[in-house]
């Protein structure tokens, strides 16, 4: 019977010493996995109560199931049910007297996760499987590509999402040990926000080494003035009947209730270095007859400018001009629509106690944004990226580029927050009533990142097949074939540079 003996893959022609020679010897090559590794966007992993298995109904009757893409869960507990910005934030916040907790929410996933293929939204398993079922040709005798999925918890700090994103690729490189007997580094591919995940889980979280490449798609490098434009009218719609505006929140205090007071949220929006893409770094516009009167933020820092200001969408009676800073990101009152008075005290106190709490954390929310915004494109800077890194930005679809608040009459005062819409309201020196009117996406991207965030990574350096820009929709990028063509290109390419890598260049 022949003595077998296992050879990595790289060593194949190396001098094999000791093998007695009055004997028979069965060599066996031993093929190095490379697991590709997805990681979503925001929303797109299943949210749960921890310590729950995320069926049933805790004592306040909220599903232990908070978050969900299943469209049954979003009919039941986001359209049908009671779904204005009190129960949005009760799910995924936490009930009036309670503040933002990282810990208050996990990823509801197999325990161990598996594939990870559970906690993440189906939609991306049609994607998974492309990967799962691709023949990847030579490639195959030297290499394994398990394919696996890591949601996170998106309510919470991305960077937090990062650790969580590092400790997985160790425990699934383990894993896949255990099966080849090689894995030294994954291959990342990324969808929106996950964009933010995967680099800071390399360039932060300490990860890098682990990981032979990334591979983005439709990633908000530097933001996205969409989210702006969602907290102040909700979402718009994705279908004939507007089922999805409405589960995630078609008017702004719907929105405002869940991404205002969640650090995840506020990541997403514009950073220092965002430029429009006119290459202006002035994204916030109040126009009057085509012409802009206002322009934020005048000094690149919107955190000052536009974040830390409190938007009073009305001017204060008998205000003449009104003072009112309608543009400024957050209203207070949308923060906690659900207010908590103390029994036997004064409302209006108690009122303006809940809503200097909650203004207090936002703040707080929103310092975790601006650090990790200043950590990953510090300004002045280059944007930090894994050294082997492929982008893929989206274009072809109209996209908030920059926001313009257009200045009308207003002989009437009405709804500030309508259905996709917000109108601030103020009065000039005359006495005269006027409304700023926000306007409708109209500059180039995929439907939620302007074409020049989503480029903000790309080098003319990149191997083949380089970073490319693709007639994609955000949400459902990588549905596209095109785009899934391209993902496949990519991973060869990430692949074959670890083949040149460990034959040193052969």
């Amino acid at each position: 019977m022949a003595k077998k003996h296992t050879v990595d893959w790289n060593k194949v022609d190396e001098f094999l010493a000791g093998l007695e020679t009055t004997e028979k010897h069965e060599i066996e090559v031993r093929r190095e996995a490379i697991p590709l590794v997805f990681v979503p966007g925001i929303m797109g992993t299943h949210l749960r109560r921890p310590g729950t298995d995320g069926k049933g109904e805790d004592a306040d009757e909220l599903p232990n199931l908070r978050w969900s893409t299943d469209t049954g869960w979003m009919l039941s507990n986001l359209i049908f049910a009671c779904s204005d910005g009190a129960r949005r934030r009760s799910l995924l916040v936490g009930t009036p007297d309670q503040s933002f907790d990282p810990n208050y929410l996990e990823v509801d996933e197999d325990s161990p996760p598996g594939d990870g293929f559970r906690g993440i939204m189906e939609d991306y398993h049609k994607f998974l499987k492309v990967l799962r079922e691709h023949d990847w040709g030579l490639l195959s005798k030297y290499f394994v590509l398990p394919v696996y999925a890591v949601g996170y918890n998106w309510s919470d700090d991305v960077k937090n999402a990062g650790t969580y994103l590092a400790k997985r690729i160790d425990a699934i490189i383990e894993e896949s040990r255990k099966v080849t007997g090689l894995c030294e580094k994954v291959i990342l591919i990324s969808h929106s926000m996950g964009g933010l995940v995967t680099r800071t889980a390399s360039e932060i979280s300490g990860a890098q080494g682990k990981v032979a490449g990334i591979i983005h798609g439709v990633q908000p490098v530097t933001g996205a003035p969409g989210a702006y434009w969602r907290m102040k009218a909700g979402f718009e719609g994705f279908n004939s009947l507007g089922l999805v505006q409405r589960a995630l929140g078609n008017d702004g205090p719907k929105v405002t209730a869940v991404l205002g007071n969640i650090p995840g949220g506020l990541q997403l929006m514009p950073n220092k270095v965002y430029q429009t893409t006119n290459q202006e770094s002035e994204w916030l516009t109040v126009t009057v007859d085509g012409n802009a009167v206002k322009k934020l933020p005048e000094n690149g820092d919107p955190y000052a400018e536009i974040y830390r200001i409190k938007a009073i969408v009305h001017p204060k009676k008998g205000e003449n001009p009104s003072q009112n800073i309608y543009w400024g990101l957050v209203d207070p009152e949308l923060l906690n629509p659900e207010k908590l008075s103390p029994e036997g005290g004064d409302a209006h106190d108690a009122m303006s106690s809940e809503l200097d709490k909650a203004w207090d954390m936002y703040l707080q929310n929103l310092k975790l944004a601006e650090t990790l915004h200043d950590e990953l494109c510090p300004k002045g800077g280059v944007p930090k990226q894994h050294p082997h890194t492929l982008t893929m930005t989206g274009i072809g679809h109209k996209s908030v580029s920059v926001i313009e608040m257009r200045v009308e009459s207003n002989w009437v005062r009405s709804e500030p927050y309508p259905n996709q819409g917000f109108r601030g309201f103020f009065t000039d020196a005359a006495g005269k009533d006027w409304q700023a009117v926000l306007q409708d996406p109209a500059e180039i991207g995929d439907g939620t990142v302007p074409w020049s965030s989503g480029a903000a990574l790309e080098t003319a350096e990149r191997p083949k097949p380089g970073d490319v820009r693709l007639e994609a929709e955000h949400q459902p990028a990588y549905e596209d074939k095109a785009v899934q063509a391209w993902a496949i290109e990519a991973v060869t390419a990430m692949v074959k540079q670890r083949y040149h890598e460990q034959r040193k260049g052969q």
